[in-house]
């Protein structure tokens, strides 16, 4: 998919659905949302897809609700490109993590940055992201 595609792709959910929470978006495409009580150097967010096909979201619950609709963006986008493997969350290099970065920035914020999306790093996307999940207390 090019980056335009995934584009189009984040602000078409956030159309269809009306929304740009995330949380809610997962719900209306029939994947499990759950919140899981762990420390957070063990998991922030991740996605997993069960035997029968069916894909679940499970999201900290420490984290306060815009950090958790942040990491649910990311995690949705491993969901709807079906990613298959679970790949380290601070490995940059990754093409599926660009690609959920992009699409989790796409789908969350308005086209008001200075550089274009589809000229931005992963570096750019990921620190966007980070920058708005707030560690928990």
């Amino acid at each position: 998919m090019t980056k335009e595609n995934i584009i189009l792709y984040a602000r078409l959910l956030r159309s269809i659905f009306e929304t740009t929470n995330a949380l809610e978006i997962a719900r209306q495409l029939q994947y499990e949302v759950h919140f899981v009580d762990a420390d957070i150097r063990s998991i922030k967010a991740n996605t997993y897809r069960y035997e029968n096909g069916t894909k679940a979201i499970f999201i900290n619950k420490k984290y306060d609700d815009i950090s958790r609709n942040i990491l649910c963006a990311h995690e949705l986008g491993h969901a709807v490109f079906n990613h298959e493997y679970k790949h380290n969350y601070k490995d940059k290099n990754l093409k599926n993590e660009y690609d959920v970065n992009l699409f989790a920035v796409a789908l969350l914020f308005d086209d008001s940055f200075n550089i274009p999306l589809v000229k931005m790093s992963n570096y750019t996307l990921q620190s966007i992201l980070d920058k708005n999940i707030n560690p928990p207390a």
